[in-house]
């Protein structure tokens, strides 16, 4: 296992009796790298041990102690290994450090599997309660959102610490981004194994079924590696929903039948659902799992990059209604997110280049050094190099992320999000949602609204130049002059952002910097006809 001299530490954390030590020293040993025990840096530091610290300073002083600990080994950056203690992230502005600064990985356990692994003596926090167990239960249910907030979870009942400690180093390796909604909240991992994420992931969860969604192009390229690991594991699918390909069948009837296929195999609440494949799968098997039994836990596994870089982080699920495109849905986090940049080596030219239009649009919303990035290796980007792909999605989620976390449900800045989504659903919508591929149609919208923004006195000519070259270079439509757009201004009606007879009308002012501004359609029409008119 191979890590950048610069990569974060990986933090263990979990309820005492989860495996933290005994596991960081196994992964230590794997993989090279310096181990510690946040309890044992404490006490060489205090010269006390914790149950006397615990006597002599109480619970609030000992906790300073060891986040005062902590903070001085986050400072120090490169890779190595950290055990914390069970509540050194209870407080939620360290747990924000150490989410920002490592990789923080929660090991999980029952509480019979823990009362069985922390026999009396050295537990200040059990020793002496007169049911123990009881005890556990009441401290587990009050850290269960401090242990949610982890970049991964590995449940350790039944499970080898080997096991573990490979599983726990996946997630290192992966290099997971937070997406921080409180109770909601939920880890996207660059993976190198797609297969063997996904299973720790659902894993993680510890499901009392699982339900795959996919569809037949998947399903044939990949679904075998995803059911066999999934069975190693010991979460085999229950059933899965093979569907047409395409974004014509992302329609109520597809939603049904993977309904139907759960509701028959015996689903509960219990249950996860499985989205393996590109963004109508993950909208349509997302949709399924918000409504089922009014609403079970679902991963997202994309295995195109438009869905990787979009459709599957925001929890944004839903179909297309007509020529209304995801006009029903809802919003419904999932539980984690595994990408897997391997699976875009069978991804069609025109498929993959739809996809670099939303990665296109997430350098220009918020991260001007990715468009750099795009216009200095565009023949790289364009050969699907794995190690630039890997970069370039990471880069394009953590753009969304940071949009998602401070805005889930699109009352404000998540508008953003929409740059050349407007006339690109119009579009889409003209051609029958067969003409265009969504990023062509995104690319299109993006150029004509650089334009309005020019014409409107908004945005840099300069930067809408460099940023329509970008889109060309990468083989995407930009001669927005040459397509139908009165013809398609008549859905404009249809965009989610409408408020009467007005729409949210997102406008760069230069690269990196979007913002939102209300319209009045007619006008908006009529801007968007002057961009689309030939040059005289």
């Amino acid at each position: 296992m191979e890590l950048p001299s610069d990569a974060p530490p990986l933090l263990l954390t979990g309820f005492m009796g989860a495996g933290k030590s005994t596991v960081g020293r196994i992964a230590a040993a794997r993989t090279g790298l310096p181990f510690l025990d946040l309890d044992d840096a404490i006490v060489e530091e205090a010269g006390e041990s914790v149950p006397s610290l615990f006597a002599t300073r109480g619970e609030a002083g000992f906790r300073a102690l060891e986040a005062a600990t902590l903070r001085r080994l986050l400072a120090a950056r490169g890779p190595r290994i950290i055990a914390l203690g069970g509540g050194a992230l209870v407080d939620p502005a360290l747990r924000a450090e150490a989410l920002e600064r490592g990789c923080v990985v929660a090991l999980t356990a029952t509480p019979r599997t823990i009362a069985a692994r922390t026999p009396n003596g050295n537990r200040p926090l059990l020793d002496g309660a007169p049911d123990r167990e009881a005890r556990i239960r009441e401290l587990l249910a009050a850290r269960a959102p401090v242990y949610a907030e982890a970049h991964a979870r590995v449940v350790t009942d039944g499970v080898s610490p080997a096991d573990v400690a490979a599983r726990v180093l996946r997630a290192y390796a992966d290099r997971p981004l937070f997406v921080p909604l409180g109770d909601k909240s939920y880890a996207v991992r660059i993976a190198s194994d797609g297969a063997a994420s996904t299973a720790d992931a659902i894993a993680a969860l510890a499901p009392t079924s699982v339900f795959v969604v996919t569809d037949e192009n998947v399903s044939r390229l990949w679904g075998a590696p995803l059911l066999a690991a999934l069975a190693a594991q010991g979460t085999p699918a229950a059933a899965v929903t093979v569907l047409k390909p395409g974004e014509e069948h992302k329609r109520l009837a597809a939603v049904e039948a993977a309904l139907t296929a759960m509701i028959d195999a015996g689903a509960d609440r219990g249950a996860v659902v499985l989205a393996h494949g590109g963004g109508v799968v993950t909208d349509i098997g997302g949709f399924a799992a918000s409504t089922l039994l009014r609403g079970v836990r679902w991963v997202a596994a994309p295995t195109t990059l438009l869905a990787m870089v979009d459709a599957s982080v925001g929890g944004k699920t839903g179909v297309d209604l007509g020529p209304a495109k995801n006009a029903v849905g809802t919003f419904h986090q999932p539980s984690a997110v595994v990408a897997s940049p391997a699976a875009l080596a069978t991804e069609t030219d025109r498929a993959y280049r739809s996809g670099l239009a939303e990665v296109v649009k997430s350098a220009c919303i918020g991260d001007p050094e990715l468009l750099a990035l795009l216009e200095r290796e565009a023949d790289r980007v364009l050969a699907r190099d794995p190690g630039l792909l890997a970069e370039i999605i990471r880069r394009s989620i953590a753009v969304k992320a940071a949009i998602v976390a401070r805005d889930e449900r699109e009352s404000g800045d998540r508008a953003l999000l929409n740059l050349g989504h407007t006339l690109g659903h119009a579009l889409e919508a003209e051609g029958g949602f067969v003409r265009l591929a969504h990023g062509e149609a995104v690319a299109l919208g993006m150029v004509a609204m650089f334009r309005v923004g020019c014409a409107l006195g908004v945005t840099d000519r300069a930067a809408a130049d460099r940023a329509t070259r970008l889109l060309a270079r990468l083989g995407l439509p930009t001669r927005i002059e040459d397509e139908p757009v009165s013809a398609a201004l008549r859905f404009l009606s249809l965009d989610k952002k409408r408020r009467g007879s007005s729409v949210r009308t997102v406008l760069m002012r230069d690269i990196g910097s979007t913002f939102v501004e209300p319209m009045p359609l007619d006008r908006l029409a009529s801007l968007l006809e002057r961009a689309a008119a030939p040059a005289t």
